[in-house]
């Protein structure tokens, strides 16, 4: 498997795209900040299950990613509800709710439009510079090239990261507040199953797969509260009360029915007890480093 050598150069070569990536900007701006916050959870996510081999410099380095992704995550929330506010359009299931959600497709459109360009672009310089740091922080990268102690760290990181789902899923099913974490757990998860995929790639690739609705269905869930937070701070720019009202209901209603696919979705692959797994995932690294 890879050595740490090889595991500080994918890190490095990570960084270094997500410099060029908001440098250049091939999509666009929106287009850049989406992936880069994508990139930053990725490496978040290799952080996490690498932890055990260093928790100081771990916590540290993510420390610096999170407040990165936090610089972009105003910019990317204005063109998220943009999106979804065209989404609603296509989930419109009668003529009044269509008339509803075109409005505030058109509202969304609006605020991305306006939104302050020079502001995000100077927080994108932030960013580069952040990831660049991290970067030169990484010649402190210190972990066992021996394969059993590496092996070791690997399998206790991700019995953590599974444990930690498990417990989100609980609690979301018992009708706690827990799926912005669900959705978190399941994006972290899916960066170490891309991670690991060389040990076992059908079962990752599987498990890849069963996660990517999850994926999805909990990433609108988040949009759509985004909107009802904003209709309750700006309620002036979305119509008469009673129509806000009914949005309300309305956003409320199809909120409820994406928890509940990703929620009979994750149970499944959370169900996995985290200590076995996490052993087969320590052999796995031990036969494949020889």
């Amino acid at each position: 498997m890879l050595s740490a050598a090889q595991l500080r150069g994918g890190a490095e070569k990570a960084l270094d795209d997500i410099v060029v990536l908001l440098t250049e900007q091939p999509g666009g701006l929106h287009h850049a900040v989406h992936e880069a916050r994508r990139a930053l959870k990725r490496l978040r996510a290799f952080h996490r299950l690498f932890a055990e081999g260093d928790r100081t410099f771990f916590r540290h380095q993510n420390a610096r990613l999170r407040d990165a992704a936090r610089l972009l995550a105003e910019g990317r929330e204005v063109a998220a509800l943009a999106e979804t506010g065209e989404w609603l359009v296509t989930e419109a299931r009668k003529p009044q709710e269509a008339v509803l959600f075109k409005r505030v497709a058109a509202v969304l459109a609006a605020r991305r439009e306006a939104m302050d360009h020079a502001a995000l672009e100077a927080n994108v310089a932030q960013v580069i510079a952040a990831c660049r740091k991290v970067r030169g922080g990484l010649t402190d990268f210190d972990l066992p090239d021996g394969r059993r102690r590496l092996a070791k760290i690997v399998a206790r990181g991700w019995k953590r990261i599974l444990t930690r789902g498990n417990g989100v899923v609980l609690s979301a099913a018992d009708g706690g507040k827990g799926f912005h974490e669900l959705r978190k757990s399941a994006q972290t998860l899916n960066a170490c199953l891309i991670l690991l995929r060389p040990l076992w790639p059908q079962a990752m690739i599987a498990r890849q797969e069963m996660l990517r609705p999850i994926i999805a269905a909990l990433g609108r869930e988040n949009d759509l509260a985004g909107l009802a937070l904003l209709m309750e701070r700006s309620p002036q720019d979305f119509g008469e009360p009673i129509e806000q009202v009914v949005l309300q209901r309305l956003i409320a209603q199809r909120r409820e029915a994406l928890q509940r696919t990703a929620l009979q979705q994750a149970e499944s692959v959370f169900a996995i007890n985290a200590k076995e797994d996490a052993s087969r995932i320590a052999l796995l690294w031990e036969t494949l480093s020889r």
